[in-house]
């Protein structure tokens, strides 16, 4: 009976959350191929994006167009256990195989690869953990250690967290070259969501979050931005946007063009552009 009420506050509270957030009008750019039906990650890439398959699916990267169409199709000697984003540094692409919905992961990590002509090379693998997790046999969605947002910050990779049990989100940095060892965590804040895509704009040091409400009967999509300082997310001055559209959106990259991409899995079309640039947001515009 605790659980069941506990449960009902929590969705009373979401449905709460972010009710008095300005509106990011989208729109809508194009729809992926029918084999990439639940697309969880998205990064800019020449030419277009490159986006993937979250669990349940093959393991292989779609190399898009600007408006979400196949180019190639490229599979990747690697599981997917549970992909869930991909950032980009340069030519290297990390994929983070870190969705943990059940809370008992022991193999959760990051491929590091690079597309070349004929393919993918062979991934190294980063081995992550975290120090905080004692628990590894929690009741599914009642624990903190599910990350699904990955971006290449400032030399290194943050990965963020959905933190089940209260929609905020934890940081954890890591360094490509570092030698193994369990995760700390970082920074924590509030962005009153799941989060589920980031992305890095290293022009104007910011950070781009997409998640959605944790609420079943009414899923609103949410996107923030905040600043980057002194390898800290400022809080205070981030700005949150309810999205145009619902859904469940999962990836979110900032385009060649300067506008804020979102994707969504299933209902078509997927793909879609923010109306105003990076650089009208962060204006306030």
């Amino acid at each position: 009976m605790l659980r069941t009420a506990s449960a009902l506050m929590l969705l009373l509270l979401t449905a709460c959350a972010g009710a008095g957030s300005p509106r990011l009008a989208l729109d809508p750019v194009g729809s992926f191929p029918a084999a990439l039906s639940e697309s969880s990650g998205l990064v800019a890439w020449p030419g277009g994006f490159v986006s993937h398959n979250d669990s349940g699916k093959a393991a292989e990267l779609f190399v898009l167009n600007q408006r979400g169409g196949l180019v190639r199709r490229l599979p990747v000697p690697a599981p997917n256990r549970d992909w869930e984003d991909i950032a980009r540094h340069g030519n290297i692409l990390y994929l983070a195989d870190t969705g943990n919905n059940g809370g008992r992961r022991r193999d959760l990590r990051i491929f590091s690869l690079r597309l070349v002509d004929d393919g993918v090379t062979p991934p190294e693998v980063l081995p992550v953990s975290y120090r905080e997790q004692r628990n590894f046999q929690p009741p599914r969605h009642q624990h903190n250690f599910d990350a699904e947002a990955l971006a290449w910050v400032n030399g290194e990779l943050w990965l963020f967290t959905k933190r089940w049990l209260d929609q905020q989100s934890s940081l954890y940095r890591l360094r490509p070259n570092a030698v193994p060892s369990p995760l700390t965590e970082w920074q924590r804040f509030n962005p009153h969501m799941l989060v589920t895509g980031a992305d890095f704009d290293a022009a104007s040091q910011t950070l781009l979050l997409v998640g959605y409400s944790r609420n079943l009967f009414d899923r609103r999509a949410f996107v923030w931005h905040y600043p980057v300082r002194n390898n800290q997310v400022v809080e205070h001055a981030g700005r949150g946007y309810r999205l145009s559209e619902t859904g469940q959106f999962e990836a979110i990259a900032l385009g060649a063009d300067g506008h804020v991409y979102v994707s969504r899995e299933g209902l078509a079309p997927q793909l879609f552009r923010s109306r105003q640039p990076l650089t009208s947001l962060l204006e306030g515009n």
